[in-house]
């Protein structure tokens, strides 16, 4: 792997961050495009379009689950970009595939939203998420122990908080793998207690 003194000159962070805020921005629009009406021949009296509303519920319930996971996983990259000066290859390509990942997700979503009963939906969408956890991980032990690479020195406090968020977010991220064989399209749910890790931090490591 080449060193950080190769790395070509002008692919900056803020370049990389550029980059990375586009892609998040393109997959959290692209969610929305199955939300829609399925077309018809004849027009919908009253009932029929409550009907076809009430039909979009899985749906949307995917998007919605599916934009608060994508927007967890951009925050976590703005807080660790926020501790980092430059890149190296790693910390670059490790970037780089993660949001290869990110830009799949509404594939991935929108599988389990039309066929969340099909352990393989079930199955790619999982392993999407549990492919961008493993690739933030990655990445936020590199910085870690990249110190040539930090803005500031990272205290241990808030490199414990860092090593937690992205031990947790793949923690989640397998779980829905594992339910995906046994209740596909629920699956998903093991994604919320990632919303219990911004508690558990806030309370920091037990001394």
């Amino acid at each position: 792997m080449p060193s950080a003194e190769v790395f070509p000159v002008g692919f900056t962070k803020q370049r990389m961050e550029a980059l990375s805020d586009g892609v998040y921005a393109v997959a959290l629009t692209l969610l929305v495009l199955d939300l829609k009406i399925p077309a018809t021949t004849k027009p919908l009296d009253d009932a029929a379009f409550a009907q076809a509303l009430y039909g979009l519920l899985p749906n949307a319930l995917t998007w919605l689950l599916s934009f608060w996971v994508i927007a967890t996983f951009w925050v976590a990259q703005v807080r660790l970009f926020q501790f980092t000066k430059s890149l190296d290859w790693s910390i670059a390509w490790s970037e780089l595939v993660q949001l290869a990942l990110v830009s799949l997700l509404p594939f991935s979503t929108s599988l389990i939203g039309e066929h969340g009963s099909h352990i393989a939906s079930a199955v790619i969408y999982s392993l999407n998420l549990t492919g961008i956890s493993a690739m933030s991980l990655a990445r936020t032990l590199h910085l870690l122990k990249a110190s040539a690479l930090h803005a500031d020195p990272i205290t241990p406090r808030v490199a414990w908080a860092l090593r937690v968020g992205g031990v947790g977010r793949l923690a989640c991220s397998v779980a829905t793998l594992v339910l995906a064989f046994f209740c596909p399209g629920w699956n998903m749910l093991a994604m919320l207690p990632m919303s219990l890790l911004r508690r558990y931090i806030a309370r920091g490591p037990r001394e």
